[in-house]
């Protein structure tokens, strides 16, 4: 009984409609997210989990363009995305938005292993509004890098990817 009144419950607060609008062009997200990250296994990187933010503003409504930088460390070797992304937010029916966006990738690996480059990325999400301003947020990202830092006859390119949960602000919306 207790778990049916708890998923009632929850499914209430996720389905609550808010006003079904565009965000304001000039409207900003800012946030702090954890995130596993995952470096192609012809790295010497460790898989890990580390700690990022993001910045980004709405150009149009529903399109903006963001930043974020992560980073993360294992054995030795740190290894730190820096994606700029151009974003689509799905028009929301309620509290929950889905979006997507494409984008450029630049990784720096220091520490034990010094390389960099560079590369495409896509990521998906959801982000979940608990007020107008504030909201968590959950996404991946894949990225592509077709020069890899460790180019060699066995490695023509790389393949990263992550996963990210935190929180962001919501401004001027």
């Amino acid at each position: 009984m207790t778990f049916r009144v708890l998923a009632l419950v929850a499914g209430a607060v996720l389905t609550t409609s808010l006003p079904a609008r565009a965000q304001k062009r000039g409207s900003i997200e800012v946030g702090a997210f954890a995130a596993y990250l995952n470096a192609d296994n012809s790295l010497p990187i460790g898989n890990a989990v580390g700690i990022g933010a993001r910045a980004g503003v709405n150009l149009m409504p529903y399109l903006s363009l963001e930043a974020d930088i992560a980073h993360a460390s294992k054995s030795g070797a740190t290894y730190q995305p820096i994606h700029v992304w151009l974003v689509y937010d799905i028009p929301p029916v309620s509290r929950a938005e889905l979006f997507f966006g494409v984008g450029y990738v630049r990784n720096s690996y220091t520490g034990s292993y010094k390389a960099d480059d560079s590369g495409v990325g896509g990521e998906f999400g959801l982000r979940h509004r608990f007020t107008n301003m504030v909201a968590i947020r959950l996404d991946g990202h894949a990225d592509f890098m077709p020069s890899a830092a460790n180019h060699s006859y066995l490695v023509s390119y790389n393949g990263n990817w992550g996963i990210g949960l935190g929180l962001s602000a919501l401004l001027n919306r």
